[in-house]
């Protein structure tokens, strides 16, 4: 069945897996053509799974539309098939990942995350725009300009931040002036939904780990994420030891299929930037 909801059982709202076996997941979010950093995380959650004798779910995070490019969740499923990753749970195709797995089918558990928080006076309102933070701060980093002012959560046009300040990232939000759920809590509520043990993300996703383990464990003092298996690997730099990024065009995974290359130097570079994580 699409959600194997035969492995899990209720637990304070969210899912706790019966199961020990280790589960792991590949999540891109289709905002652009993936890199080579994207297909190396790949190949490393692969090559974990395979260690571990574990499953591995596809999660495409495209909670926000205007984020989302048609052509790009395309190019993840190509990336996977020239990777060999077949063996997975979760969409194979577009119409697949519409239908039957995009995280808008399960907003109402982003939402009710979303609701605890606020029920439990952990959230506060902010009309901040970037422009104004920038222009107080030199630099997009949140001061925590409302977090005293005491506006109204039903302010329109309001974000929803936390009333914790977490290291890398002061004040996250939790609901977008949009009204969606954010990207941490959905990544937190997927992550729990699927039972997932074992996660491989990249070293600028730090911030995102502890600001997700500090949403958990507002919600639950035994919630089940304090206990995920998390793993930072180093990001993989261009010529000038720069980061990839995907809106800044580095060369895409299709570049290179199309150029003729071979999976297996990703796989190489997979291996050994596991072997250092994992290592004792």
């Amino acid at each position: 069945t699409h959600h194997r909801t035969h492995l899990y059982m209720a637990d304070h709202g969210s899912r706790r897996p019966v199961a020990t076996a280790m589960r792991t997941r590949i999540a891109p979010t289709p905002s652009g053509f993936l890199h080579l950093g994207n297909a190396v995380n790949i190949a490393m959650v692969a090559l974990l799974a395979r260690k571990h004798e574990g499953s591995i779910v596809l999660r495409v995070d495209d909670l926000d539309p205007q984020m989302v490019v048609a052509d790009a969740v395309e190019d993840i499923f190509a990336t996977l098939r020239w990777l060999g990753v077949n063996d997975y749970e979760g969409p194979r195709t577009a119409a697949d990942l519409a239908d039957h797995w995009s995280q808008r089918h399960r907003v109402a558990r982003y939402d009710s995350i979303v609701q605890r928080l606020h029920d439990a006076g952990h959230l506060f309102a902010c009309t901040c725009t970037r422009r104004e933070i920038v222009m107080r701060q030199g630099a997009g980093e949140y001061d925590g300009h409302c977090l005293h002012a005491n506006l109204d959560l039903a302010t329109s046009g309001a974000a929803w931040r936390l009333r914790h300040s977490v290291q890398g990232l002061p004040y996250p939000v939790i609901r977008t002036k949009a009204g969606l759920p954010s990207y941490q809590v959905a990544s937190l509520a997927d992550d729990i939904h699927f039972g997932i043990t074992h996660i491989v993300r990249g070293q600028d996703l730090e911030p995102s780990t502890r600001i997700q383990r500090r949403i958990a464990s507002l919600l639950a003092p035994n919630h089940p994420f304090v206990d995920v298996t998390i793993y930072h690997h180093p990001l993989v730099t261009d010529a000038h030891g720069g980061k990839l990024s995907k809106s800044q065009g580095a060369m895409g995974v299709r570049e290179r299929i199309a150029a003729g290359a071979e999976p297996d130097d990703v796989y190489a570079m997979a291996r050994t930037m596991l072997e250092q994580l994992t290592a004792g």
